[in-house]
């Protein structure tokens, strides 16, 4: 028995390591040539995955196309956490309307349009992306409310569809630039309804 074995690796486990860089390749590949050229065959070249470790976590390449996406896009637009939540959902809107305005934002009208007919991306849009991030705003929200920045018995998602629903609609429909003014407005023009009543 040799006595120069190999030292055991730390960190993240293999497994991890591979799914990553299957991640990573799907976004590269969704962003280069868009879901008509996604196919699992060039994810798993670019990524130096076997095929066989791409179908054990994803069924097919509409669900693998949504989770490269989702994966590398949810990183970007992650909330600050300062003294004020209406501050951070700003901050935010306007990060979430820059990186939306371009590649991103017609690769999400294309990924949203891909889901309508298929279940199994539909469910990775949902449960990867959409429902997170409503839980993320949902907190931000309640601590609004809790700091007295927004007045008490609010319904939380109605808030919340009409923060983000305006974003959601130039990216699908175009119909104006989607810019961080645009959204900093739209912001300032909903919790202005939303502030708690002056103390007579």
């Amino acid at each position: 028995m040799s006595s120069a074995a190999s030292p055991r690796r730390r960190g993240r486990p293999q497994g991890d390591e591979v799914r990553l860089a299957i991640l990573k390749a799907a976004n590269e590949l969704l962003e280069e040539r868009g879901l008509a050229g996604f196919t699992i065959d060039a994810v798993a070249a670019r990524s130096g995955a076997a095929r066989s470790s791409i179908y054990r976590w994803w069924p097919n390449r509409a669900a693998l196309a949504m989770a490269g996406f989702l994966a590398e896009t949810a990183q970007k637009i992650a909330y600050p956490s300062t003294a004020s939540a209406c501050a951070d959902i700003r901050s935010q809107m306007m990060t979430v309307a820059q990186v939306y305005g371009g590649k991103v934002g017609r690769t999400i009208a294309v990924l949203v349009a891909q889901a309508q007919g298929d279940p199994g991306a539909l469910k990775a849009l949902l449960e990867g992306y959409v429902l997170p991030r409503r839980e993320e705003a949902r907190t931000v929200l309640a601590r609004g409310v809790s700091q007295g920045e927004l007045r008490p018995g609010l319904d939380l998602d109605v808030v919340i569809d009409a923060l983000y629903g305006p974003i959601w609609y130039r990216v699908l429909v175009p119909h104006a630039p989607l810019t961080p003014a645009w959204a900093g407005a739209l912001a300032d023009h909903v919790f202005a309804g939303l502030r708690p009543p002056p103390v007579a």
